[in-house]
């Protein structure tokens, strides 16, 4: 069709697909490290898995757009860019993925350089998520009349900015070190997954119904259940060899 193909959960799995692997070639480019472009692909590897699993109950299905969706400026300056912001936040979370478990792996922690690449992923999705905020801001008082109105999916879409902003905060003052900004890359996805899925197909409630679904939870919430666990298991292991480090060494 005309208008840009982020209207439901498959298509801005597909966007999103494209977005990490293409993020993580040009960061890759800039910084000369490859593990942008590992982290990309392991990025886009994954959204291409979920969207060819999707069911037609969650957005696989191409139906008609809802009026308040067509508008081929809105979708593009607003959806395309709070979205691109999901693929920064899932590179982000991938690389705190693998430098944990690098981390672990190798008996250290993690290394300032491989944090400052999480730095700069974390920095770009900020950047696209208060952009896209204050867009579908200007959005909603074009098509509701209000700029703001604590609809759920914008609730959360705040949530998300200050889920990212404290670490990025905190890393800048030195409270947060390489391994804590790992961890939040990896915990703070949970926030993303929310607003992305569980508004739509969790709470199913708010103005944004033309994006309402059901089903799939049984798959997502022990997925980042899992994630949860895996995540802080590795950080009790790191935390305890850094003691047994301290303890030897005094």
């Amino acid at each position: 069709t005309r208008f840009g193909a982020v209207t439901n959960l498959y298509e801005t799995v597909v966007y999103v697909a494209l977005l990490v692997a293409v993020l993580g070639l040009v960061f890759a480019r800039l910084t000369r490290a490859p593990l942008y472009a590992v982290a990309g692909g392991v990025g886009a590897g994954l959204c291409a898995m979920v969207g060819e699993a999707l069911p037609p109950d969650l957005g696989s299905n191409i139906s008609q757009l809802q009026p308040v969706l067509r508008s081929q400026f809105w979708l593009w300056v607003h959806v395309k860019t709070i979205v691109a912001s999901y693929a920064a936040f899932l590179l982000a979370m991938v690389l705190g993925n693998i430098v944990l478990l690098l981390a672990v792996v190798r008996g250290g922690g993690v290394e300032p350089g491989i944090s400052r690449a999480l730095y700069r992923a974390l920095q770009v999705g900020v950047v696209l998520c208060a952009a896209g905020t204050l867009l579908g801001g200007m959005w909603a008082d074009y098509a509701w009349g209000r700029f703001w109105g604590w609809d759920p999916k914008e609730v959360w879409a705040l949530v998300i900015l200050l889920t990212y902003l404290v670490p990025l905060h905190l890393r800048y003052v030195g409270i947060v070190g390489p391994t804590g900004l790992a961890a939040w890359s990896v915990y703070g996805f949970m926030s993303v997954i929310m607003s992305w899925y569980g508004v739509n197909f969790l709470l199913g409630a708010g103005l944004h119904a033309y994006a309402f679904g059901d089903g799939g939870q049984w798959i997502v919430l022990p997925l980042c259940a899992a994630q949860i666990i895996v995540t802080t298991v590795e950080l009790v292991v790191i935390s305890m060899r850094r003691r047994r480090v301290v303890t030897s060494a005094g």
